[in-house]
């Protein structure tokens, strides 16, 4: 049996539909949002439910989704690639409400501000959204770019990614909502 097959999970609510919190077998945890399948959310075939699973990572989740500010610092970086790894290891020590671009990353996590593109595809990889915030990554002009893989200004993934940076109080510049409304701090729920 591979690993995914004896993956766990529990379903939460979030401010952007349904998001899950998962183990597969060797420990590792992974969170995200469902994807749309043809309207409805769906979930690996092969996961099995456990609405019990992580009680107290699912709490802190749940009150981060209502604008209560959370430490995830219990739950371990990823594994992957040594960059991939301190990309997420230095997304993790982004405060809310603050952004960089993708080229400060890569600085921070040892490599040069070149680096800006490898440091977007650790975040597009990222299996542990909200708790390594990578939505607080967004371009070097400040404009979101970016989530989950997307970038289509109408998409459900930027949409997710401006939800999240106005809960922590970073918010557009102005009511633009196109990819290329900048950001700048507020005062949020975070704040």
């Amino acid at each position: 049996m591979r690993r995914q097959d004896r993956t766990r999970y529990r379903l939460l609510g979030s401010l952007a539909g349904t998001f899950y919190l998962a183990e597969a077998i060797d420990g590792e945890i992974s969170t995200g949002w469902l994807q749309p399948c043809n309207g409805k959310a769906s979930i690996p075939a092969h996961w099995t439910t456990d609405p019990k699973l992580h009680p107290r990572l699912a709490g802190q989740l749940e009150r981060y989704f209502k604008g209560e500010p959370q430490a995830f610092g219990s739950v371990p970086t990823p594994t992957g690639s040594p960059f991939f790894v301190r990309c997420w290891s230095a997304c993790r020590a982004i405060p809310p409400g603050t952004t960089i671009s993708y080229a400060e990353l890569a600085k921070r996590a040892g490599g040069s501000p070149s680096a800006a593109r490898a440091a977007g595809q650790a975040m597009r990889r990222n299996p542990l959204a909200v708790i390594v915030p990578c939505h607080r990554v967004v371009a070097s002009g400040g404009s979101l770019y970016g989530y989950s893989g997307s970038r289509d200004p109408a998409g459900p993934e930027l949409a997710i990614k401006r939800a999240l940076l106005e809960l922590e109080g970073a918010a557009p510049r102005d009511d633009d909502r196109s990819v290329g409304a900048l950001i700048k701090p507020r005062m949020g729920r975070f704040a």
